[in-house]
């Protein structure tokens, strides 16, 4: 039987990753308050933005676009809205870090999926990115793939064990699945949802969270297969 990987991706804006604190030390020493939380599938423009955004890399290399699965949305909300009190009481326990949470793959799935979260606080103002902007980080992954494919030869598994070196001169595991998710010739619909919710302290300080669910169908990623 043939399994298609899932994979994951942390995104940043205006925090950095740490590890979490105890939630109990946590609320008492900042008084964290739940100022709103909503659970919702893509809808309206942002949706349409997000599909356009896999529909331009797909006709970049040269496959068809894909269709919105309302059935697929539906499926990324149910497994956001099973993990939401555990993002939340991690936020929690992760905010003198400030700790990004992410949302947590299927441990069975028929579907491809790919998974972002981000957080960002209330200095300056900034608006938040909204869904397609995970689209974009996950195309990021194109430049590595890319050089993978050179040759047109690239088979999904040849990255195995293959580094980069990143920003700060590091030797990096190089990650292309979400791109190659995005991309995969046979798969036909996609459907995402998002988690979002704000944790302010007595300090007026407030953190805006998000995490975000995109499933897809057929699934890709299929060891020793091209994506297109």
């Amino acid at each position: 039987m043939r399994m298609s990987s899932t994979v994951t991706l942390w995104l940043m804006v205006l925090v950095a990753v740490s590890s979490a604190g105890r939630r109990g030390q946590c609320q008492e020493a900042e008084r964290l308050k739940l100022k709103a939380a909503e659970l919702t599938v893509l809808k309206g423009s942002e949706k349409d933005r997000f599909l356009a955004a896999h529909n331009a890399a797909r006709k970049a290399v040269g496959v068809p676009p894909l269709a919105w699965s309302d059935e697929l949305s539906a499926y990324a909300l149910d497994s956001l809205a099973e993990q939401k009190d555990r993002l939340i009481e991690e936020a929690e326990e992760g905010w003198r870090e400030r700790k990004i949470v992410l949302p947590d793959h299927r441990m069975e799935s028929k579907y491809g999926e790919n998974i972002a979260g981000w957080a960002a606080g209330n200095v300056g103002g900034g608006r938040m990115p909204t869904a397609e902007r995970a689209v974009a980080w996950w195309l990021e992954e194109k430049k590595p793939f890319d050089k993978l494919n050179a040759d047109g030869s690239f088979k999904y598994g040849d990255q195995g064990g293959k580094t980069e070196t990143d920003a700060e001169g590091k030797e990096q595991p190089i990650i292309i699945g979400h791109y190659t998710a995005i991309v995969w010739k046979t798969t036909t619909h996609v459907g995402a949802a998002k988690l979002t919710f704000q944790l302010a302290d007595d300090r007026g300080a407030v953190r805006t969270y998000v995490g975000i669910v995109c499933n897809y169908n057929p699934p890709g990623n299929f060891r020793g297969e091209k994506p297109f």
